[in-house]
């Protein structure tokens, strides 16, 4: 209360009060327990506490009248107070007080514009002009404080940006309602911008930077302030499609590269590096050397070999293709490389870690086309016992282009090469084995939406021939470039992970799916370092990556320090260059990871919707009186459903489940079980 304190206010008091936000007159009718009993000028009773009131004086009316005649006195007293407020001018007021420091109650401030004495309609109507105003006085415990002239120029440029926004507001509700309402839209100056809003809003939520203005916006649209609303404006834009990958505009990942990288990469492939390189290299031309990949690879970096020896051993080489010859340390190829760190495989695209004239060209092991090469050889006798083994950089040309499949029926029909290459790998794992490595054929779902939209999904079973020969081979090599690191004290990049822990919790089940998903969460997390370290699972004492250095960035700094030490004896890099770089390369291939991972679920969920599936098995992962963690085994699915306490099934058994709700872009997937049904699932 700003005035006549001195005046206890009582029935039929006049005052003006807050009712949100808005300050209304009324007549107190009544005085209860501290709060008065009001009506307002609108004629509804309402209950004010004394920290609502913001004025009253002498002004009162007889409580006795009928209710017809205190709203007419209320009415002739607020024309009364509107009259006097708008013959005030702020401006003018503010120019006679502009250069006092101290504060000056409403009745103060009246008192240089009116005569005493000052009525309580003359006052209310200086305080109303006084809180309205937000240019010249500042308003802080119930005085008014005049601003300097340099804080009223610099208002004016606020109230105007505030204006401003409003406009702008005003005008993008229209532009959105239309697009909402699929109808035609009005063209806007600042549409750009908006849509850029937009994106982020979509993208980040709350944390975007313009998600006070968007979420205003979709307020004074009547459209639901949600990311979803966002999206969808935007799609009906044209500007993203239905199933935008929005992890990748999250991520700020881009499939494209920057001109500058893609001009490099034209003169890295336009140049004779064959040529210029075959002095220094084993000419491997004539050697069978084949690649194994799946149907749809473009980017080829490991390719086999086998030859019979004199003295009966055999010598099997792994070819990876020597990208670290074209892509220099430190060049702008090097450095886009080193951002992107790997390349990611989406079921609706891939986006290269190298240009695709690098990538799909000069680095890739392309049948027919000689390249470079850093080669693995390693002699061993029927029973898989090593004799020795070198690595050369080398030239090479692939005799093939084969697929898991070709391969699977070439060792199958008793190719004497690959049923060799097959048994070795073979007696290699299980000298793994025996050494307490841990085998978990999990099957890998393949997930392939083609140009028109339509999904495609494969099952690859790990424990193919194909796959067993490749995977083993890999793991032979890049154990060896490990070996050659740590016997010759070079830093690199190693790939450790500590001993598993042991099962403390066992579960019966008839399903070899429970136990691989029982195994794995036993499993250490595996880790970067520069200093070999054991790993666990594969049961070997030193192990990196160096066989994927199209794919990888780490593997292309392998590769790099791999080839270095090979010709001089020293590293290419020094330990500390490399733990910066496995703090890069482990957040970026965590980010990525999950990128693929929830693009994948994204699809599959799609899948599941496509089809009308609403009847699925699921296998029994966890489950304690309210939840259970299910998988999906058809789709490698997992889920969680809300089950009673009287539930019978138990972990490890099959159930059958309906889809209750399917919604993609949330990642939703509500399924409730339905029983336990007889049947197996591998």
């Amino acid at each position: 209360m700003s005035r006549h304190e001195e005046h206890v206010i009582s029935a039929g008091t006049v005052l003006e009060f807050y009712e949100s936000k808005e300050i209304l007159l009324g007549v107190v009718l009544a005085v209860k327990e501290g709060r008065f009993n009001v009506l307002s000028e609108r004629n509804r009773e309402v209950s004010v506490t004394p920290k609502r009131v913001v004025h009253h004086g002498r002004t009162a009316f007889n409580p006795g009248m009928t209710r017809e005649d205190l709203l007419k006195g209320m009415a002739a007293t607020t024309q009364a107070r509107c009259r006097i407020r708008e013959s005030l001018d702020i401006e003018e007021l503010w120019s006679l007080v502009r250069e006092e420091e101290s504060g000056f109650t409403a009745e103060e401030l009246a008192e240089f514009v009116f005569s005493n004495p000052l009525s309580d309609d003359q006052v209310a109507a200086a305080q109303q002009l006084l809180l309205q105003d937000r240019l010249y006085f500042q308003s802080r415990d119930s005085l008014f404080y005049p601003r300097s002239e340099e804080d009223v120029e610099q208002r004016k440029i606020e109230i105007e940006k505030e204006a401003q926004r409003e406009r702008k507001l005003a005008e993008s509700a229209k532009w959105v309602q239309a697009l909402w309402a699929r109808k035609p839209y009005p063209a806007i100056d600042f549409r750009d911008e908006l849509i850029e809003g937009l994106k982020s809003y979509a993208l980040f939520g709350q944390e975007a930077k313009q998600s006070a203005f968007i979420k205003d916006l979709f307020k004074l649209a009547s459209i639901p302030p949600t990311t979803q609303s966002a999206f969808r404006i935007l799609v009906r834009l044209g500007v993203w499609r239905e199933d935008e990958n929005l992890l990748l505009h999250e991520h700020g990942i881009s499939p494209d590269f920057s001109d500058e990288t893609l001009k490099e990469a034209e003169r890295a492939a336009g140049s004779d590096f064959v040529g210029g390189a075959r002095s220094d290299r084993e000419d491997l031309t004539t050697l069978e050397i084949y690649t194994v990949d799946s149907i749809l690879t473009r980017d080829y970096d490991d390719a086999l070999s086998i030859r019979k020896l004199e003295d009966g051993t055999y010598e099997v080489g792994v070819h990876i293709a020597d990208a670290a010859e074209l892509v220099q340390a430190n060049s702008v190829l090097d450095r886009e490389a080193k951002v992107r760190a790997s390349s990611i495989y989406l079921p609706d695209g891939r986006i290269s870690m190298l240009p695709p004239s690098l990538s799909e060209g000069v680095c890739s092991l392309k049948a027919g086309e000689e390249r470079l090469a850093l080669s693995f050889f390693i002699s061993l006798d029927d029973s898989a016992n090593i004799t020795g083994s070198r690595i050369v950089p080398s030239i090479i040309r692939i005799a093939a282009q084969l697929t898991y499949e070709q391969v699977n029926e070439r060792i199958e029909s008793g190719d004497a090469g690959f049923t060799a290459l097959y048994d070795l790998a073979l007696k290699l794992r299980q000298k793994r084995i025996d050494r307490g490595a841990t085998i978990l054929p999990l099957p890998e779902i393949q997930v392939y939406v083609n140009n028109v939209g339509m999904i495609l999904i494969s099952r690859y079973e790990k424990e193919a021939p194909s796959q067993i020969l490749v995977s083993e081979w890999m793991i032979w090599a890049n154990a060896a470039a490990a070996d050659f690191f740590a016997d010759n004290a070079i830093p690199a990049i190693f790939r450790a992970q500590a001993e598993c822990r042991p099962e403390t919790e066992f579960v019966q089940s008839e399903h070899e799916l429970f136990f691989i998903y029982r195994k794995r969460r036993l499993f250490a997390r595996a880790e970067l370092a520069t200093a070999p370290k054991a790993h666990c699972s594969l049961s070997i004492p030193h192990y990196t990556t160096v066989t994927s250095p199209i794919r990888r960035y780490a593997d292309l700094v392998v590769q790099r320090q791999l080839k270095h030490a090979l010709s001089t004896g020293d590293a290419f890099y020094s330990a500390e260059e490399l733990g910066d770089l496995i703090t890069h390369i482990s957040a970026s291939q965590a980010r990525i990871f999950a990128i693929q991972r929830k693009w994948t679920r994204y699809w599959l969920l799609k899948y599941l919707e496509q089809e009308g599936l609403e009847n699925l098995h699921a296998l029994v992962l966890e489950k304690n009186s309210r939840y259970a963690h299910l998988l999906v085994p058809e789709f490698l699915l997992e889920v969680n459903a809300q089950v009673g306490e009287k539930a019978k099934f138990q972990q490890g058994e099959l159930v059958r489940v309906h889809v209750d709700k399917i919604v993609p872009r949330e990642d939703v997937l509500k399924i409730q079980v339905v029983e336990p049904p007889p049947g197996r699932v591998s």
